[in-house]
């Protein structure tokens, strides 16, 4: 199972992890977290080439982005990359779950 994460403070998304396997198909041929890596990966270019955000932590089986004051246009790309996610989880509800936290 793959699992979101997202926590918003103030309107704004501060925290965004993903973890786990789909297990929808074998390691190196699943094409559910191909596609959620593809889209976390891009999240993560664009915050720092576009918003300068460095704190991002890729380990394995993970990646976190966390912005404890993000401004519009880090809170538009985090928003932009839940969408992604959603559509993803949308067709593939099974083998993927987001959880969304207000504080």
């Amino acid at each position: 199972m793959i699992r979101v994460r997202c926590t918003v403070k103030r309107g704004k998304i501060t925290h965004l992890d993903v973890s786990g396997h789909s297990g929808s198909a074998d390691r190196g041929e699943d094409l559910i977290c191909a596609g959620v890596s593809t889209v976390m990966f891009g999240l993560c270019n664009a915050l720092d080439e576009i918003a300068g955000i460095e704190t991002i932590r890729v380990d394995q089986n993970l990646i976190a982005v966390d912005i404890p004051e993000p401004d519009q246009v880090a809170d538009t790309i985090m928003r932009t990359g839940l969408i992604q996610l959603k559509t993803v989880q949308e067709q593939y509800s099974q083998f993927m779950k987001i959880q969304l936290t207000e504080e």
